[in-house]
């Protein structure tokens, strides 16, 4: 909060709601982050309609922001892709996109149309680690470098736009609290309302 606090008082962002969502438990991080549909249709059915009724002027699905690190990066891309046109820009820092074997690039890789959807993506220059068994079902095999390299060239390939950094560091919160401050600016350029959901 201290981040979008100091953002909001330069007036750096466009004035924001901001919302935040987040598993209940561990276990529950790990089936619903990676490209797990019934948290999408969460997203799209339950979240933003109440939204939407409670802050009417949040309507524009363009000035949608969905923001997630890591896991919840991954997520964050996966729901832009299940519930097309609901968010106008993705944040995914440090997004997990090695999942079961670089899934999700593969999808929008093979995708006709684009989404109507603008990508942050960002990586630590240390994120580097291969074949490494997070748990007994989920093995990450190629780096996190590598695989939001492969997100990054995908979309590149089909013409969205992207804002892509590579900065100095490993899989960590401090680091992503370095680059979120760019990436929010990015999103929120000041001189409209916007809503960021996390």
């Amino acid at each position: 909060m201290a981040t979008i606090e100091a953002l909001d008082t330069a007036s750096a962002i466009a004035p924001s709601w901001f919302v935040f969502v987040s598993y209940a438990t561990e276990e529950a991080r790990w089936r619903e982050c990676p490209c797990y549909p019934p948290f999408a249709r969460f997203v799209a059915d339950e979240l933003l309609p109440w939204l939407e009724e409670t802050y009417p002027a949040i309507q524009a699905s363009e000035g949608r922001v969905l923001v997630g690190l890591s896991y919840t990066g991954l997520a964050a891309a996966f729901v832009a892709l299940q519930e097309v046109g609901k968010f106008g820009k993705i944040i995914a820092q440090s997004g997990s996109f090695w999942s079961d074997d670089c899934w999700l690039v593969e999808q929008y890789r093979k995708r006709e149309k684009q989404l109507p959807t603008d990508f942050y993506l960002d990586v630590g220059s240390k994120e580097t680690d291969v074949d490494v068994q997070h748990k007994e079902d989920v093995r990450q095999v190629v780096s996190q470098i590598d695989a939001v390299r492969r997100f990054r060239d995908v979309l590149l390939g089909q013409d969205y736009r992207v804002k892509y950094l590579e900065f100095e560091g490993g899989h960590d919160c401090a680091a992503w609290e370095k680059t979120l401050p760019d990436a929010l600016r990015w999103a929120l350029p000041a001189g409209a309302p916007r809503l960021t959901a996390r």
